[in-house]
């Protein structure tokens, strides 16, 4: 074959390759030629609007936005102002801050705690005529009891409302309402105690002061009664029932008139007698005698008639029982405090069993 022949045939060959090899591309392209639809207005729109979203993202700075001072002030109101960079005091740790501020949870009752309080109940309330609920152990910071009872009535006695308080205040309170008030009740009031009102369990300290250590009334252990009812329907106040206590007595003394004798010897007179002339002369004071010229009945013409002495205030039938029962509180309760101790306590008697270590208190 000459030399043209072979360019001939090698330029066939290569058009038939790139013949097929075209026909072949566009057979695996048509599928998806057909499958794409012709562009429509709205889709050109909305490309336009990614396309200009697109230049916004990158460029924040220029696209006109929320302003900071707006996204901060939303961020406070929904997360509370603590999240805001305003809240947190400069030179501060917020992490300490936190620490500082939030208070850490009240400690539980161990398992032993409660075991060992419920025990306690079973024992001193198995020989007591009272009724009780149960209750879940209190615990609020320091205050609390592993196992309170809810005190609806001892005996006869009814407790309303009922009072919240641990087991040893209710064999306390009855073994007290059986022996003491009741005996006396009967004795100077001719009727037994049917109800007592007053109040127990208070997480709070001695006298409501902020810097007193806490009462006896934050564990449940104390009680405060300012009314009593008896069964004939007669109510016993502390503050009216009580009479006066000694700071009364001692404040009421009055001052006792000194007695002279006139220059006859006679007759006493006081110094409410004496006149004083115009000029008040002391030296020119005259005496007044009392008349010793007797009368008709036998006496001075100007006797006055004697006049009958007061009535004792401490010997009321409320009084006689108020102070009985007091004493026979000392005997049961290690902390007894009445009207007579100061004057928060003179409206009501306060019984409780701080541990005391034999130094008990009963005013």
């Amino acid at each position: 074959m000459t030399q043209s022949g072979k360019i001939v045939a090698y330029s066939s060959t290569a058009l038939s390759a790139a013949a097929m090899l075209g026909i072949s591309a566009l057979l695996i392209a048509a599928p998806w030629i057909g499958m794409r639809p012709a562009a429509q207005p709205t889709e050109l729109a909305s490309s336009d609007a990614q396309a200009a979203q697109s230049e916004q993202a990158k460029s924040p700075a220029e696209a006109p936005g929320t302003p900071l001072a707006e996204v901060r002030a939303l961020a406070a109101e929904v997360s509370g102002p603590s999240l805001a960079p305003e809240a947190t005091p400069s030179g501060t740790d917020p992490a300490a801050q936190s620490v500082e501020t939030v208070a850490p949870p009240p400690p539980d009752w161990t398992p032993v705690e409660v075991g060992a309080a419920l025990m306690e109940c079973v024992s001193l309330l198995a020989p007591v005529n009272a009724q009780v609920v149960p209750l879940a152990p209190v615990r609020y910071n320091d205050c609390g009891t592993p196992a309170p009872v809810l005190l609806r009535n001892i005996g006869k006695i009814a407790v309303d409302p009922p009072l919240v308080m641990n087991c040893r205040m209710v064999a306390a309170l009855s073994y007290w309402l059986d022996k003491t008030v009741q005996p006396a009740a009967r004795a100077t009031l001719g009727s037994p105690v049917a109800r007592i009102v007053g109040s127990s369990y208070a997480c709070r300290n001695l006298y409501n002061l902020p810097n007193q250590r806490r009462s006896q009334h934050a564990y449940a252990n104390a009680i405060d009664l300012p009314v009593l009812f008896l069964a004939d329907g007669r109510m016993v106040n502390l503050t009216q029932g009580w009479g006066p206590t000694k700071r009364d007595l001692v404040a009421g003394v009055k001052l006792v008139p000194i007695v002279a004798k006139t220059p006859e010897g006679t007759a006493g007179v006081t110094t409410a007698d004496m006149k004083t002339p115009a000029n008040g002369s002391a030296a020119a004071a005259t005496v007044v005698k009392a008349s010793t010229e007797p009368s008709v009945n036998g006496a001075g013409a100007n006797a006055a008639p004697k006049a009958a002495p007061p009535p004792d205030p401490l010997a009321a039938p409320e009084a006689k029982f108020l102070r009985r029962v007091h004493r026979g509180a000392c005997d049961v309760f290690s902390t007894v405090l009445g009207p007579e101790a100061n004057e928060v306590h003179r409206t009501h008697l306060h019984l409780d069993l701080q541990d005391r270590h034999a130094l008990n208190v009963c005013q």
